[in-house]
């Protein structure tokens, strides 16, 4: 509960709504007691100002008691911009025996009221208005009051000293409240920002905490990985039959590509995500420099999938794997110019992969290139895609239509 001096602001939630609404009071209730003091000191002298006075007093008693019962300063501030305005360019248009020094200050009491109180876009436009009002004033009535006015009696002088008194508090007034409402916006705002950091910096020490972790993930995977290739050529080495030492390369191979990503991943700033045409060109180089002895093979690729995540990276790795082992193991045995052409393209959610060779593909009588070609229609199946395959003298192509899996 508040007292009539400070009445009770608790309803706004903000400091500045509360600043305004107390500003809007305080000076509403000083205005009641000022201009009813003006109206009675004004009586027998200057009869416009008295009717300014007495209409002043009249605003200002309905604004207080609007402020009491509607708790809403808004429109009290849009009443002194206009009533006030209105008011006061009336005494400067018709009072014409006195001087108007104070008149204008009230101008600029009205004006920075409005400012405060409605904020920009009213002030200008009530400055616009009395910027027109005072135009009127200079070109079409200044001249005829300096011709009437009369010198002030000692009485009035000091009626007038001590108006532009009054007006000098309530522009200091208005400005203290201003002020006092910016330091306390400024330190509300030093203290969120402050706040702000220590949760960013909370944040960023956690992100790092579970970098490191998520990056101990992929180094301990790999090395797993890389355990299994050393125990499989382990085991190779100990095996007499080509065809199952074939089979175990291929084997090594495969999970070599699984060991690749994740240390790709290891190695990246962004875990999430990998270097899809880097990684593509690493892949293609190191296949070619195991299965290719004899002459260098021509890697065309043209990607425009930038990133892919881990879920759609290692069975994309696993496709293309398949794709050029088997191009490098069958297709270029009698071909002098050996080429590979892969077209990686992204379209929304949608990847289109082009794989194609020149050379005339050479079966192996075994069950290794039946095992490669059905290990293609399950990778195609787990990303959700399609293929289609072609081949005569002029080489072998693939086509997929795939969709990421993240």
């Amino acid at each position: 509960m508040g007292s009539f001096f400070t009445p009770d602001y608790k309803l706004f939630d903000s400091f500045s709504e509360r600043g305004k609404f107390l500003m809007a009071y305080r000076l509403t209730l000083f205005f009641s007691v000022l201009f009813l003091l003006l109206t009675v000191l004004f009586i027998g002298q200057d009869p416009y100002a008295l009717t300014a006075y007495f209409c002043a007093f009249i605003l200002c008693t309905t604004c207080l008691i609007y402020l009491l019962v509607r708790k809403e300063y808004k429109f009290v501030f849009l009443l002194y911009g206009l009533v006030g305005s209105v008011l006061t360019h009336y005494a400067i248009n018709f009072s014409m025996a006195t001087p108007h020094y104070n008149d204008f200050l009230w101008l600029f009491v009205v004006s920075f009221l409005v400012f405060v109180g409605l904020g920009r876009i009213w002030g200008l436009i009530t400055l616009a208005v009395n910027a027109l009002a005072t135009f009127y004033f200079i070109f079409f009535v200044h001249n005829e009051h300096i011709r009437v006015v009369q010198p002030m009696d000692t009485k009035f002088a000091w009626l007038a000293f001590l108006e532009l008194i009054v007006v000098f508090f309530v522009i200091g007034f208005i400005m203290h409240q201003f002020l006092m409402m910016q330091k306390y916006s400024d330190t509300k705002l030093k203290k969120v920002n402050f706040e702000l950091q220590t949760q960013n910096e909370l944040i960023l020490a956690k992100n790092n905490e579970n970098t490191a972790l998520v990056k101990e993930v992929h180094h301990r995977v790999k090395n797993n990985l890389q355990i299994i290739i050393s125990l499989l050529r382990l085991q190779q080495s100990e095996m007499k039959n080509q065809e199952m030492q074939d089979q175990f390369t291929e084997a090594i191979n495969r999970i070599m590509i699984m060991s690749s990503i994740h240390q790709r991943l290891y190695a990246e700033k962004e875990l999430s995500r990998v270097d899809v045409k880097s990684y593509v060109e690493e892949l293609a180089r190191d296949l070619n420099s195991i299965y290719n002895n004899t002459h260098d093979v021509n890697m065309n690729i043209e990607i425009t999938y930038a990133f892919a995540d881990l879920k759609t990276i290692v069975p994309l790795g696993l496709l293309l794997n398949e794709l050029i082992s088997n191009s490098l193991k069958y297709a270029f045995e009698n071909t002098d110019k050996s080429t590979i052409t892969i077209r990686l393209l992204e379209n929304g959610e949608k990847l289109f992969l082009e794989y194609s060779d020149n050379g005339r593909w050479k079966q192996k009588g075994s069950d290794n290139a039946g095992f490669g070609l059905d290990l293609i229609q399950i990778l195609t199946e787990q990303l959700n895609g399609t293929h289609s395959f072609h081949t005569d003298e002029s080489g072998t192509q693939y086509t997929f239509e795939l969709n990421k899996l993240g």
